[in-house]
């Protein structure tokens, strides 16, 4: 794991982000990391990794250079769950804002049925690649998928133009961003 990260306003949060896991390591990755964590502390999510071995959870994190960060974590229980979204007053990655809007339900069999599918479509647990370069706002939007389950964890980054040539992510964070009750400004691209 990555030190904790200083915030803008002189407090500090602790890295969400496995080392290594978003590009190769070193200063450049480590402040894409604590941007993220920043992210997540403003939208109240906890971090991922690691995990208890019994729990499964997935996470969207989306962040767009012009509109309101979005995070949606579902947490599966058995054939139902638990969903939790967010978004904040901020835009992109350098200003977190504040927390505008925080929607919780609770995750049908069905919901759970069609998330299971779309995450196994999305071979979300097939091996990660290993990290490229350091993943860019300059698209317009990151997509950072997260998931923990068995003591596993993964991360998949995609920019806005890469999760457009991913059919099997790209249904999964529409999935996701529809299934979390937020009321999201803009289009899902």
């Amino acid at each position: 794991m990555f030190g904790d990260c200083a915030l803008g306003d002189g407090s500090t949060v602790p890295s969400e982000i496995p080392e290594g896991s978003l590009g190769p390591p070193g200063e450049a990755e480590h402040g894409l990391a604590c941007q993220l964590s920043g992210q997540l502390d403003t939208l109240g999510e906890p971090s991922l990794f690691p995990l208890p071995r019994s729990a499964e959870v997935y996470r969207l994190l989306w962040i767009r250079s012009g509109a309101r960060p979005v995070s949606v974590r579902f947490e599966r229980q058995g054939n139902t769950g638990q969903l939790r979204g967010a978004q904040t007053t901020g835009k992109g990655l350098q200003n977190p804002g504040e927390l505008l809007e925080e929607s919780t339900a609770v995750a049908s069999p069905t919901q759970v049925q069609d998330l299971l599918a779309r995450i196994e479509a999305a071979r979300f647990w097939s091996p990660a690649p290993s990290p490229g370069p350091l993943p860019s706002i300059s698209s317009g939007s990151l997509w950072i998928f997260e998931g923990a389950r068995g003591g596993e964890y993964r991360i998949w980054v995609f920019a806005r133009d890469t999760l457009a040539r991913d059919p099997g992510f790209s249904a999964l964070g529409r999935s996701l961003l529809a299934a979390s009750g937020l009321h999201v400004e803009g289009g899902v691209y």
